[in-house]
């Protein structure tokens, strides 16, 4: 019914593209990453110590 002749597999020549390529390769500035993660992990911070501090009028 259908003739299947040709069955040879080819190998997949393209270049697999992994995070650290599309990191290198982008025209994403890592310094300026860096600088927001470390704000957000600031105000983050922040807010959790407030958060997690002690009441002194509680008796």
């Amino acid at each position: 019914m259908f003739k299947n002749a040709n069955t040879t597999k080819r190998a997949d020549l393209r270049k697999k593209t992994s995070i650290i390529d599309e990191i290198a390769y982008s025209n994403i500035d890592i310094q300026v990453c860096m600088v927001t993660l470390a704000v957000f992990l600031v105000l983050l911070l922040s807010v959790l110590s407030v958060a997690t501090a002690q009441n002194p009028y509680m008796i």
